[in-house]
């Protein structure tokens, strides 16, 4: 499976070989199984809308903030902090 950016978000698009999330902040084994986890349910995405192809995804504790390549599909975890309300760590 694989994540493709368009102007209206990111739309799920499904493919023989899992998709591939780089990790480029240091994040824990959890926070990328909790990460790989949304995007395999097929989590709705809110877009940067000062930067393109940068999207945030939500969990339960987490704000995941990443990048989709439009090229290739890689998803490219850069950030994450808490939901507001939350005090759980995300790193």
């Amino acid at each position: 499976m694989r994540y493709e950016a368009s102007d209206f978000g990111i739309a799920q698009a499904t493919m023989a070989s899992p998709f591939v999330i780089k990790d480029l902040g240091n994040h824990s084994r959890e926070t990328l199984d909790t990460l790989r986890a949304l995007l395999a349910a097929g989590a709705g995405a809110r877009p940067d809308s000062k930067r393109p192809h940068l999207y945030e995804f939500e969990s339960e504790t987490c704000v995941f903030y990443v990048y989709v390549s439009p090229v290739n599909g890689v998803v490219e975890l850069i950030a994450t902090w808490p939901r507001v309300g939350e005090l759980a760590l995300c790193h």
